[in-house]
C-alpha cells in the first residue's frame, strides 16, 4: 500500500515538475548547453550525442527530484497515521483489574 501511494505521488511530483523544463525556456536551453559542454570536455566528441545525454541528464534529475518529493509525502503520510493511532490509543479505556482468585 505504501509502495503505491509513494508511486502514485511521484507521478503526481513528475507531473507538476516537468511542464516547468521546457526547451523553449531559456533557463533550460543555458542549462543544457552548460551539461553539452560538460559532455564534450569529458570525452564525447559528437555534439548529438552531448545533446542527448545532457536532455537525459535533466529528465533523470527531474525524476530524483520528484521521488524525493514522493518520499517527504510518505513520511507526512506515516507520521499522521502515527499521530492517529496515538490518540486512537489514548481514547481506549484501561481494562478492569483482574483479579486472580
Amino acid at each position: 500500500m505504501l509502495q503505491t501511494f509513494l508511486t502514485t505521488r511521484q507521478y503526481f511530483h513528475f507531473n507538476t515538475l516537468s511542464p516547468s523544463v521546457s526547451p523553449f525556456d531559456e533557463m533550460t536551453r543555458q542549462h543544457i548547453d552548460q551539461l553539452v559542454r560538460h559532455f564534450l570536455s569529458h570525452g564525447v566528441t559528437d555534439p548529438a550525442v552531448a545533446w542527448h545525454k545532457a536532455v537525459v541528464a535533466i529528465g533523470s534529475r527531474i525524476h530524483q527530484q520528484a521521488y524525493t518529493m514522493a518520499f517527504g509525502d510518505a513520511f507526512f503520510l506515516m507520521g499522521a497515521t502515527l499521530i492517529v493511532a496515538l490518540m486512537a490509543a489514548l481514547l481506549l479505556k484501561k481494562p478492569a483489574a483482574y483479579s486472580a482468585r
